[in-house]
C-alpha cells in the first residue's frame, strides 16, 4: 500500500488473542532516535517491538543517528544490532530488511516517502496525525485520541489506532496478570517525566509532589524516575536529599513494570509511559510537556483513567500538590481509575502488530513470486 491523498484508509481489526508467528529468517530495521531533546520514548516503544521480534526468531537492526549508551546496551542485550551514523539514506535503511519501522516525528516527509518505495513492509509510528501524507503499509497511533478522521485523505495504509495497539514490553503483561489491590492509603507515588525531560520539569514537579506527600498521613514514599538521557541527575539527587519525607531518585530503571505495579499514584508526562501505567491500572495525574502529549492527557481523562492538568509550563505547583492530595484521599476514585486504565490497554499491542506485519510480509512475498512481478 502506498500513499495516495484519498479516503481509502482502513482500520486494522483488533484481535482479542493475537498469536505471534515464527519470524525465523525475517529481518526488521527500526529507524528511530533518542537524545536529551527528542527524549527516549520512541526508542523504548520500538525496543518492545524489537525484543518480541527477536524472541520469535527474527533479526533486528536499530538504524539510528542518536541513541543514549544505556539504550544501545538494552538493544544489544535483547539481541539487536545497533548501527549509529549521522545520516541514513533510504537505500541503507531498506537494505536487507523484510520490514521497516519508522518512529521519527522529525523525519522529513520526503524521507518517509522514500522508505515506502522499496519492497519491505513499512510501518510508520505516529502520535499527532500532523503530516500531510502517510505512505507505507501501516500507520500505528496508540493514543486514546487517535481516530480515522485524523488520517482522512492522508493515507491508504492500514490504521492501527488507540490503546489496543499500545507498544508495551512483555513484562507489563506479566504484572497485569496479577494486579495489586488498590489500597485505602497511598504508599508510593512515582514521578515520571520521560527519558530526557529537556525542559527541566522534573525539579518543580518533584518539589510539589514531595510537599504534598508530606502533608498526607501516613506520608507515602515519593520516587522520581530519571531517564537515561536526562543530564540533570546529580542536581535532582541533591534536591531529593533536601526534601521532606521519603524521597528517592532512581536512574535508568531496568524493571519499570515492577516499579509501576507497586505504585499507588503516578504523576507523569503524557508520553508513551501513560500506556504502561494504564495497562497496570495505576491512577495517573498527567501534564503535557509538548503539544503531542495533550491528546493522550485529554483522552485518558475522558476515559476516567487519569486527571489531566494541562501543560506543564502553565501548571502551578500548588495546583499539582492539591491534585495529589485530593486523589490520595479518594480511594474510590483511584479504584475507578484502576479499572478504567486496565480496560483501555491490555498489553497485547506488540503481539497484534507482529501478527499483522507477518501477514503483510507473506502477502508481499506472494506478489514477488508472481511471474512478471518484481
Amino acid at each position: 500500500m502506498t500513499c495516495a491523498g484519498d479516503d481509502t484508509a482502513q482500520t486494522a481489526a483488533v484481535e482479542a488473542d493475537p498469536q505471534v508467528p515464527d519470524l525465523a529468517g525475517r529481518r526488521l530495521t527500526v529507524r528511530a532516535d533518542g537524545d536529551p531533546e527528542i527524549g527516549t520514548g520512541h526508542l523504548m516503544r520500538c525496543l518492545a517491538i524489537a525484543s518480541r521480534w527477536i524472541a520469535a526468531g527474527g533479526a533486528v537492526r536499530l538504524a539510528c543517528a542518536a541513541v543514549p549508551a544505556t539504550l544501545a546496551e538494552r538493544y544489544r542485550a535483547a539481541g539487536a544490532e545497533v548501527a549509529e551514523r549521522a545520516a541514513w539514506p533510504a537505500a541503507d535503511v531498506l537494505s536487507g530488511a523484510d520490514a521497516v519501522i519508522a518512529d521519527l516525528p522529525r523525519m522529513p516527509d520526503a524521507e518517509l516517502a522514500a522508505l515506502a518505495g522499496g519492497m519491505p513492509v513499512l510501518i510508520a509510528i505516529d502520535d499527532m496525525g500532523s503530516r500531510a501524507a502517510y505512505p507505507g503499509d501501516v500507520v500505528l497511533n496508540q493514543n486514546a485520541h487517535a481516530t480515522p478522521a485524523l488520517y482522512r485523505g492522508k493515507t491508504r495504509a492500514l490504521l492501527c489506532l488507540g490503546a489496543p495497539w499500545s507498544l508495551l514490553r512483555e513484562g507489563f503483561a506479566r504484572h497485569r496478570a496479577t494486579p495489586r489491590p488498590v489500597p485505602d492509603a497511598v504508599g508510593r507515588i512515582v514521578v515520571l517525566l520521560g527519558g530526557a525531560d529537556p525542559k527541566r520539569y522534573s525539579a518543580p514537579t518533584l518539589d510539589a509532589v514531595a510537599r504534598a506527600a508530606a502533608a498526607l498521613s501516613p506520608a507515602p514514599e515519593v520516587v522520581l524516575v530519571v531517564g537515561a538521557a536526562n543530564p540533570a541527575l546529580p542536581d535532582l539527587q541533591r534536591q531529593a536529599a533536601g526534601l521532606p519525607g521519603r524521597v528517592t531518585v532512581r536512574h535508568d530503571v531496568r524493571d519499570m513494570p515492577a516499579l509501576m505495579a507497586e505504585s499507588d499514584i503516578a504523576v507523569s508526562a503524557g508520553g508513551s509511559t501513560v500506556w504502561e501505567l494504564a495497562t497496570l491500572g495505576v491512577p495517573m495525574i498527567l501534564a503535557a510537556q509538548n503539544a503531542s502529549e495533550s491528546g493522550p492527557g485529554t483522552g485518558l481523562q475522558a476515559a476516567g483513567a487519569a486527571v489531566y492538568l494541562g501543560a506543564f509550563e502553565a501548571l502551578r505547583p500548588e495546583t499539582l500538590a492539591a491534585a495529589v492530595i485530593e486523589l490520595a484521599g479518594d480511594p474510590a476514585r483511584r479504584r475507578a481509575m484502576h479499572r478504567a486504565g486496565r480496560q483501555l490497554a491490555d498489553g497485547r499491542g506488540v503481539d497484534r502488530l507482529l501478527a499483522l506485519i507477518a501477514r503483510l510480509m507473506a502477502g508481499r512475498q506472494m506478489v514477488e513470486r508472481q511471474p512478471g512481478q518484481r
